[in-house]
Formats: C-alpha cells, sequence, structure tokens
C-alpha cells in the first residue's frame, strides 16, 4: 500500500491487448475518471490470460497503491482466470454466492433456457470475503475485495459494463477512500479545429503569461490533438463543478481571443453533432452532395440522434456521370475545369439544395489519393463549398495523410464551413 494521499493501479488481463488485436481504451478512461475523483493511477499492468501472470501484476500493483483495479477475464469461458488468479493471490477460495446464482438463473429463463450453462456458472463464484458491484449493462458483476494491501476491484472488460460499474456501483467505495480534503479535479473541454497545434500552441502561452501566477497556478491546460482538431482541457481542483469553473473563468477569458474563430459547442465533442445542434434551433436542413468524402460526411451527420430532423439525405456523386445525371452539375463544367475544381463543388452544393429542397447543402470534391495527382492538382487537393439559402461560398484545401486521413480532414472542413456560417448567421453576422 501507498504511503501519503491514496492512489490507484490498473491490471488490464487479456491476450487481445497484448497481441494488438484490442486497444486498451478503458485503462484510459479509469485514469480519468479516477484523477478527477482525487485518486491518481500511479501504475499500469498489462498482463495475458496467464494465471501465474495476473497473480504477479495483481500483488505488485497492490503493494504500490491503494486502489487495484482489475479488468477482463470475468466471463464464462475457460480462458477467464481473473477471480481464480485473485483469490490465490490473497488466499482465499472461490464461494458460489447464491443470490448471484439466482440473478443468473433469472436472467437465462428470460433468454429461454432452462438452466444456467455448466460454463457460465462460475460467474456466481466470488473469492471469499467479496462483495459484487451491480453490473446493469451485463452477466458478470463487478467484486470488491477487501484485503490488508489494497483495496481490489474487479471490473469486466466491456467498456460499457466497466463505465456502469465504476460510475454506479463502485462510487461509494472510492468516497470511502479519497480523504475528505482532497477536492476532485473537475473537466472544461474547448473544442477547436481548423488550427493546428504547432500554431495554437504559442498563441495560447502568450495569452496565459498576462494572467496572475496564482491563478496559473490553479488551472492546468492540456493540448488533445487529433486528426480533426485540437481539444483544449482546462482542469481545476474545487469541492464543487462550480468551484472549479470559476478558476477556470479567468484563463478561459483570456483565451477566447485566439480560440473564438475556432471553437465549435459539442457535449461530445463531434462536430457534426455541432451542425446538427446549430440546424435544429434554426429551423434548418441540410443535404449533402459528396465526391472524394464518399458519403463520410452524411455518415457523420446521421450518427448524430435526432439527425432525421435536419438531414433529409445526401448523394454520393462519384462519377462524373453521377455527378451530371443526380446532382445537375453541368457537363461542360467538368470538361472545362474539370471535376476537382470551384464551379463543381459550387454546383455540387446548389443542386443538392435543390435537389431536396434543404436550406443549406455541402458539395465536396476532391483526390485523395494515393494517385490522381497533378502538379497543379496534387493528392489532397480538395475543393469544398456550401450554401446557405442561396448564397454559395467555396474555398480549396489541401489536406495532409494517407486517402483516409485526407478524407477525413477535408470532411471535417466541410462541416466547420457550415459550422462558422450557421453561427454567424445566429448571431446576425452575415451567413
Amino acid at each position: 500500500m501507498s504511503q501519503g494521499a491514496p492512489c490507484a493501479a490498473i491490471v488490464s488481463v487479456g491476450n487481445e491487448l497484448l497481441f494488438g488485436e484490442t486497444v486498451d481504451t478503458n485503462s484510459a478512461w479509469l485514469g480519468r475518471e479516477l484523477t478527477a475523483f482525487g485518486i491518481p493511477v500511479v501504475k499500469a499492468f498489462t498482463v495475458g490470460d496467464v494465471g501465474e501472470g495476473i497473480e504477479a501484476a495483481v500483488s505488485e500493483a497492490a503493494r504500490i497503491a491503494d486502489l487495484v483495479l482489475v479488468t477482463g477475464g470475468l466471463g464464462p469461458t475457460p480462458d477467464d482466470l481473473t477471480k481464480a488468479a485473485v483469490a490465490r493471490t490473497f488466499g482465499v477460495d472461490l464461494i458460489p454466492n447464491a443470490a448471484l446464482l439466482r440473478t443468473l438463473e433469472e436472467r437465462y429463463r428470460s433468454r429461454g433456457l432452462e438452466e444456467v450453462p455448466e460454463g457460465a456458472r462460475g460467474q456466481a463464484d466470488l473469492p471469499d470475503g467479496a462483495v459484487p458491484l451491480s453490473n446493469p449493462e451485463g452477466t458478470a458483476p463487478g467484486i470488491l475485495l477487501r484485503t490488508s494491501d489494497a483495496l481490489i476491484v474487479l471490473l469486466p472488460g466491456v467498456p460499457r459494463e466497466l463505465k456502469a460499474i465504476v460510475t454506479g456501483a463502485l462510487r461509494p467505495y472510492l468516497t470511502e477512500i479519497r480523504p475528505e480534503d482532497i477536492e476532485p479535479t473537475w473537466h472544461l473541454m474547448v473544442h477547436t479545429t481548423g488550427i493546428a497545434e504547432s500554431q495554437l500552441s504559442p498563441r495560447l502561452e502568450a495569452c496565459l503569461t498576462r494572467l496572475e501566477k496564482d491563478v496559473l497556478r490553479a488551472v492546468d491546460v492540456a493540448y488533445l490533438p487529433d486528426l480533426l482538431g485540437v481539444d483544449l482541457r482546462l482542469s481545476a481542483r474545487g469541492p464543487s463543478l462550480d468551484a472549479a469553473l470559476a478558476r477556470i473563468e479567468p484563463v478561459l477569458g483570456a483565451i477566447e481571443e485566439v480560440v473564438a474563430p475556432y471553437r465549435f459547442e459539442s457535449p461530445s465533442g463531434d462536430l457534426a453533432e455541432a451542425v446538427a445542434m446549430e440546424l435544429k434551433s434554426a429551423g434548418l436542413t441540410i443535404a449533402v452532395a459528396e465526391s472524394c468524402s464518399g458519403g463520410l460526411i452524411a455518415k457523420r451527420i446521421t450518427d448524430v440522434v435526432g439527425a432525421s430532423e435536419v438531414f433529409p439525405g445526401g448523394i454520393v456523386a462519384y462519377s462524373n456521370q453521377a455527378k451530371v445525371e443526380l446532382v445537375g452539375v453541368h457537363a461542360e463544367a467538368i470538361a472545362t475545369d474539370g471535376a476537382v475544381s470551384e464551379t463543381v463543388a459550387c454546383q455540387l452544393a446548389e443542386g443538392v439544395t435543390d435537389r431536396f429542397g434543404t436550406d443549406v447543402g455541402i458539395g465536396i470534391t476532391g483526390i485523395a489519393g494515393p494517385g490522381g495527382g497533378s502538379v497543379e492538382k496534387p493528392v489532397g487537393t480538395v475543393w469544398i463549398a456550401t450554401c446557405v439559402h442561396g448564397e454559395v461560398r467555396s474555398f480549396r484545401g489541401r489536406y495532409a495523410g494517407g486517402r483516409d486521413a485526407v478524407r477525413a480532414r477535408a470532411s471535417q472542413a466541410a462541416l466547420a464551413a457550415v459550422y462558422r456560417r450557421l453561427v454567424d448567421r445566429r448571431e446576425g453576422m452575415n451567413p
């Protein structure tokens, strides 16, 4: 067990993690969740489906941490070895839990099976002295075992099940081991797109140097870049979210002039969600005509819950013939300017708006690669047009990376262009 403030360690179990077949998102999520709660993670272990490896990792984790979370290996198959390994580590037996067995029987009966399969009955076994943690998303419960070394928590590897247990049944136990004088960490996410971290960082740092040192000490600013943009995570401790936000507010105000042109509002951090929210709020609809993006923009919009209220449909016009026949692009425009051109992008945006009778339209055409480029139009060249209430605007982008990266970045740029116009319209500026 650690000395001083409580800390945690994570043991992730599964051959699929070691073989690279599954990315361990559980450890990342647990690290964020526990740190925000005031119990930082000091070490993470990844082990395969081998009993001795699990025992060694759990034993070491319990030596250095107050809380050990073991994920994976709680299912009904022969390679689910976690419970037995943990029981051996702490010298206790596995004991059938009558209440859990009844719950299992009820679940299987609801599926039309009279008996629990023999292999699945072991899900009702617990290390002696352990208590089950309710799993509203699955059959395998979480398990909590108090030992002289640490509090041991076994969690299923399925992310939705793990998250449900941690935020539900486990939460009171976490509160127990966190000292009352340790304030939890709260986060405010600022989502940006259209500016690289290398450009954003120095501009923000220049703004932050104007703040008082005690203000800066109270707030941590983290840059979280990915293919589509840069998220800024502003973190502060406080007894409540409001108290933490009061500490964050001066920092947010200092950087607003820099982030304003690139910022978008979305609970999930998805720009497509932000566009859908703006459209719904304004009572507008959108359609898309896509060439190089191959339907990616339409997919992203329809991934948003409630998209049917703002999105009647779209067209993937990949060939020149499809552009002409399905969207109404002029064949002469393609012959004169080429399929990847400002003229064609504008006609795609206007044409799809007319076809679907929407208020807003997107037209996108480009060269995603790896072939098809030229000196005048290299791979990554994309023309994007937006049509809002009949007014068309266009721009050319050049996007780096492989085929998938070009398509993803171009789709993000198209959504960003629409979002800016919708926000300007809402704020009374020229849309």
